[in-house]
């Protein structure tokens, strides 16, 4: 029996740190390399879009309401990048946490938004997947589905910094690689 005392001692001190160690949640945050989580959302018409559809493609995933005052000052921007890049390997998907598309859709007239879609995540679930607290945040995503950037407050898009940033990455995204890579 005095044998057995040490070795179960260690089953269960193994036993309860292993207990804790598979307990631990996994980290929230989606950062710069990590793989951008997959979900769906609907538009506005309930066509449904996944992130995954976006393969191949640069994604410009931004999370905004309509009365956050960071988000009206860069909206016209994100539409003007839309503009930009739209017939190229680029997809924007503007994701709106209000819980109404009338608010949506009147924002989108008084802001003369007309290249985008509308996206609602009213309960915030595709918001929390991607660990959002400070609207807007904006993902960049490359075409294997990786986050290459993450931006959180307002942003100037149309600046020639980060207009050279997107050209860059949309480039990169078009670039045909060789097979012998």
């Amino acid at each position: 029996m005095s044998r057995l005392k040490p070795i179960l001692f260690f089953v269960v001190v193994a036993g309860v740190a292993l207990f804790f160690v598979l307990r631990k949640p996994a980290s929230a945050e989606v950062n710069v390399g990590d793989p951008a989580p997959e979900f769906a959302i609907k538009d506005e018409t309930g066509k449904e879009l996944k992130l995954s559809d976006y393969r191949g493609s640069v994604v410009f995933l931004n999370f905004w309401y309509t009365t956050c005052e960071p988000c009206r000052q860069e909206m016209p921007d994100v539409e003007l990048v839309n503009r930009v890049f739209k017939d190229r390997k680029f997809k924007m998907i503007p994701v709106s946490v209000d819980t109404s598309f009338d608010d949506v859709k009147k924002f989108y007239q008084d802001f003369k938004l007309t290249t985008m879609s509308m996206y609602l995540d009213p309960g915030k679930q595709i918001a929390g997947r991607y660990n959002v607290y400070k609207f807007p945040e904006t993902y960049v995503i490359d075409g294997n589905g990786i986050v290459l950037k993450h931006y959180i407050g307002g942003k100037t898009w149309s600046s020639v910094t980060y207009m050279n940033t997107l050209e860059d990455f949309v480039k990169k995204q078009e670039t045909p690689t060789s097979a012998s890579q």
